[in-house]
C-alpha cells in the first residue's frame, strides 16, 4: 500500500511532498470546504485538491477509481492550490503558514490583489512547473509589499525574482516548451497580461484595453493562449497567438464566461459561465464553434479540468450544499461525486 511521506523545508513558503510513503484514510470524511479546483496527477489516476476538514485547509489526493484519500499536509495554516511536478512525484502548493524571511505569500486566504477580478471561477494562484519538473514559477509579496513573480528549484530553494517594479506581477504559466512565461501585470495601470523569456528577460505586453484581461491560458503547442477580458461588457473569453497578434473573441454573452481551458489535443475549450443564473460548465471548439453545455442544475458547477488525456473532466459543485469534487466524462455524461 503506497504512503504518502510530507516533509517540510523550513522558511519556504511552497511545501512539496514526495509520493512514497504516508497513511491512507479507511473513513469517510464530509470537507467543510473545498477550496481550490482539482489537481489531475500525470497518469490521470488521482486529483489533488484543497479542503478543509477540521478549521484548516490542508491537501489531499483521492484515487478516482477506489476513492482511496490521502493527506499529504497537516498544519494548522492553510494550505492551497495543489499542483503536480510532470513525473507525478511532487505536489507544489501554497502554505499562508508564518514566515519572518521575505518573500511572503499573499496575505489571505482569498488572496485578492490589486484589486485583480477574482472569483471561485478562477484558479490563477495554481504554481506552474517547467516542463522538465525542475523549475516552479510563483508569486510572491516583496519587502515593498508589491507582488513580483520568482523562479526556484523543486524543492523550493534558490528562490530568484524575475520581476522587479512597483506593479502587481502574478499568475505565471509556463509554455509548453518551458522557454516562455505568461503572467498578469498591472504595470501599466491595468491588468493586461504579458509575456517574458523563461529568465526573465523581454518582458513583453500582448494586450492593451482600458478593461481587465486576465487568466492567460496557453494552448498545447504553445502557439496561443487563451484569456478572459471585460473589454466587450462583461467577462468573455478570448484568444490570440502567443505573440500577442490576431485576437479575438471565442465566447461572448450578456454574463461571465470565465476560466478557459484547453483539452490535452487543443481542440475544444473548456470553461464555465453563470449565463443561466448558475455557474456552469460548457465546452466549445477551438474556433469557436460547436458551443455545448456540460452541466446544468441550480447549483454552481465551475473549476473544471481536463484529464491528462482528455476523456474526463473533475469540477467542483455546490449539489449538496458546500463544494465536493465530481468527474464525468468529458462529454458531460456519467456525472458522480468523489468527495463526501
Amino acid at each position: 500500500m503506497k504512503r504518502i511521506h510530507t516533509f517540510f523545508y523550513l522558511s519556504v513558503i511552497f511545501l512539496f511532498s514526495s509520493l512514497i510513503t504516508g497513511g491512507l484514510y479507511a473513513q469517510t470524511y464530509t470537507p467543510k470546504s473545498l477550496h481550490s479546483g482539482p489537481a489531475w496527477s500525470p497518469n490521470g489516476y488521482k486529483i489533488a485538491f484543497s479542503a478543509s476538514y477540521a478549521g484548516s485547509y490542508d491537501i489531499y489526493t483521492i484515487d478516482i477509481w477506489s476513492g482511496e484519500q490521502q493527506r499529504v499536509s497537516s498544519h494548522p495554516a492553510n494550505d492551497l492550490y495543489p499542483a503536480w511536478s510532470p513525473n507525478g512525484q511532487w505536489l507544489a502548493y501554497y502554505s499562508d503558514r508564518p514566515n519572518e524571511i521575505g518573500p511572503f505569500p499573499p496575505d489571505t486566504i482569498i488572496y485578492n490583489v490589486s484589486g485583480l477580478y477574482e472569483t471561485y471561477a478562477r484558479d490563477g494562484y495554481t504554481p506552474s512547473w517547467s516542463p522538465d519538473g525542475r523549475t516552479i514559477a510563483a508569486h510572491f509579496r516583496g519587502e515593498k509589499g508589491n507582488y513580483e513573480i520568482y523562479l526556484m528549484n523543486r524543492r523550493g530553494r534558490d528562490r530568484r525574482p524575475i520581476t522587479d517594479n512597483l506593479a502587481t506581477d502574478v499568475h505565471p504559466k509556463f509554455s509548453p516548451d518551458g522557454k516562455k512565461i505568461a503572467f498578469v501585470s498591472d504595470r501599466d495601470y491595468q491588468p493586461e497580461i504579458y509575456v517574458m523569456n523563461a529568465d526573465g528577460s523581454e518582458q513583453t505586453r500582448l494586450t492593451n484595453s482600458p478593461s481587465y484581461d486576465l487568466d492567460p491560458t496557453w494552448s498545447p503547442d504553445g502557439k496561443q493562449i487563451a484569456f478572459i477580458s471585460n473589454r466587450l461588457g462583461s467577462f468573455d473569453i478570448f484568444v490570440m497567438d502567443a505573440d500577442g497578434s490576431n485576437k479575438r473573441v471565442l465566447v461572448q454573452s450578456p454574463t461571465i464566461d470565465m476560466a478557459p481551458v484547453w483539452s490535452p489535443d487543443g481542440s475544444k475549450i473548456l470553461f464555465s459561465s453563470n449565463r443561466n443564473g448558475y455557474f456552469d460548465l460548457y465546452v466549445i471548439d477551438a474556433d469557436g464553434e460547436n458551443l455545448r453545455q456540460l452541466t446544468s442544475s441550480e447549483h454552481h458547477e465551475y473549476y473544471g479540468s481536463w484529464s491528462p488525456k482528455g476523456s474526463r473532466i473533475a469540477f467542483l459543485s455546490t449539489q449538496r450544499g458546500e463544494p465536493h469534487l465530481f468527474v464525468m466524462n468529458a462529454d458531460g455524461s456519467r456525472k458522480r461525486q468523489l468527495t463526501r
